[in-house]
């Protein structure tokens, strides 16, 4: 998932939160940045980051909330919820330890697996190197409190003043801690690892052929006239990104998320028939 300029406030503890929010949501070494005005310590995961204001008890919102849709808003959560688009570069994109090899800006920099991945392992990840790589965390394996994450994106993140509700909220942070997988035990050096290719094929004709074709090469519905993300070409490129996008589907179109239906590892032999599909249009 115009932007709502943050605060000055926020803008003010922004530099000194981002290792809290980045770092200490994936239960990595903490790393403290100094913030404006303020050159103390920073315990472990800053205010609320340890158990927040929930303590062990599990608020009724997250139980409630829709990991599915969280999951999809985690691609581009302006899309999910009905709300335009960031204009202006993220207040805190300019903390990142690694401000040369990811010069994006705008829109893209909200989202959050701009920083985080598509693995979810941010820079332990996919985006170690290339052009995405940024040197922020990853959020798997976080063992903070569903509170605790809450708060970090309404308030650090800023989704709170950049047009997301508190149920928006709830849901993303109810995929942060229940809806990642290891996508390890799926993906290798680039390929899907599963081994069944039959069944991958049957999952796909059964739940993927109608829109993107036998072939994997028809433009799907509401697909802009210069699209090229075509499956084969998807799958092999960016597997990460292919079993995120099967696991909830893509922001702002009719496709659905699968996330419900299949375990991982049909989502692996699903991947593993698709890199078998063509790439590009003949």
């Amino acid at each position: 998932m115009s932007e709502i300029k943050m605060s000055g406030r926020l803008v003010a503890i922004g530099m000194l939160a981002l290792a809290v929010a980045v770092v200490g949501l994936a239960g990595c070494d903490l790393i403290v940045l100094p913030g404006p005005g303020d050159g103390g310590d920073v315990g472990d995961g800053g205010d609320g980051g340890d158990g927040g204001d929930g303590g062990d008890t599990t608020p009724a919102e997250f139980t409630a909330a829709s990991v599915t849709r969280g999951g999809a808003m985690y691609d581009k959560w302006w899309k999910v919820a009905g709300v335009d688009a960031p204009a202006e570069t993220h207040a805190l994109w300019a903390t990142r330890s690694d401000t040369e090899s990811n010069t994006r800006t705008g829109e893209d920099t909200w989202r959050c697996k701009e920083c985080h991945g598509w693995d979810y392992k941010g820079v332990d990840g996919a985006y170690s190197s290339g052009s995405h790589r940024t040197g922020i965390a990853g959020i798997f394996g976080t063992t903070m409190t569903p509170q605790a994450v809450f708060d970090l994106l309404k308030t650090v993140h800023g989704f709170g003043t950049a047009g997301l509700s508190d149920g928006d909220i709830w849901d993303l942070a109810k995929f942060v801690l229940e809806g990642q997988i290891d996508t390890d035990e799926i993906i290798a050096d680039g390929l899907f690892t599963g081994t069944d290719l039959d069944g991958g094929q049957s999952t796909y004709d059964a739940s993927c052929s109608a829109c993107h074709g036998a072939d994997g090469l028809t433009v799907p519905p509401g697909g802009p006239d210069d699209f090229d993300a075509f499956v084969g070409f998807l799958s092999n490129d960016n597997p990460w990104e292919f079993q995120h996008k099967v696991r909830y589907g893509q922001p702002g179109t009719s496709m659905p998320a699968q996330a419900g239906l299949l375990t991982v590892e049909e989502v692996g032999d699903l991947g593993a028939f698709s890199q078998t599909l063509p790439t590009e249009a003949q």
